[in-house]
């Protein structure tokens, strides 16, 4: 294929052309491949407002494929494949890393009960996830191939879920953020991103729970 001929009947074709051309190259290529490519153009992207109905439903559908096994590519590892990862479990990372940036944008827009019952089945599979080989497959993986700004995420689900939330229920969505924390060497800070956000009463059961769970925070 001459690249100098093609490209030069392509600066003479209509953009709708050219945007089929884009849509046919961004299924053809692999999830890291369309970050090198499309990456830089999709952090230039003014945000757009989120349909919460419209979320739910996605989220919703993605667990249930989650679940089911539809990102689990198993293969036989051995000394030289060992690195390999899937692309379903790049796939499975990557979307559920759009979604949390997608509740984030909901917690931003104040529909902060929406947008907690979206966190919460994202962090119910990511438990999932963490706790076995039912989700994805590869010899390590964890929460930090999970793209997107973690600590934004974390600070949208505890700010919306204190507007909703009684002190006990947001003691109950807090601790599981910072325990996973803690055995990420408090990386995102959550603790103290959780005493920060909470109100008076959320924050004393928080810090109570905390010290009686004997959970490390610093």
């Amino acid at each position: 294929m001459n690249k100098k001929r093609l490209f030069e009947y392509l600066k003479s074709q209509d953009n709708s052309i050219l945007l089929a051309l884009l849509n046919l190259a961004y299924d053809a290529i692999d999830i890291n491949q369309r970050h090198d490519v499309f990456g830089k153009i999709i952090m230039e992207m003014p945000s757009s407002p989120v349909n919460c109905k419209n979320l739910w439903q996605t989220i919703k559908t993605f667990y249930e494929k989650s679940m089911s096994g539809y990102y689990y590519a198993p293969f036989d590892i051995n000394s030289k494949n060992f690195s390999d990862i899937p692309e379903e479990t790049d796939a499975w990372f990557d979307e559920i890393g759009d979604y949390l940036e997608d509740c984030s944008r909901l917690a931003d827009q104040g529909d902060h009960k929406m947008a907690v019952q979206c966190f919460k089945v994202l962090h119910e599979l990511i438990d999932v996830m963490e706790d076995g080989d039912t989700i994805v497959f590869a010899d390590e993986y964890g929460t930090w191939m999970i793209s997107g700004d973690k600590k934004w995420f974390v600070k949208s689900y505890l700010t919306s879920l204190s507007k909703v939330s009684t002190e006990e229920e947001y003691t109950m969505g807090a601790i599981p953020l910072i325990k996973r924390d803690s055995y990420e060497s408090l990386h995102n800070k959550v603790y103290s991103a959780a005493i920060k956000i909470g109100t008076k009463d959320q924050t004393i059961h928080l810090k109570k729970e905390v010290q009686k769970q004997k959970i490390k925070t610093k």
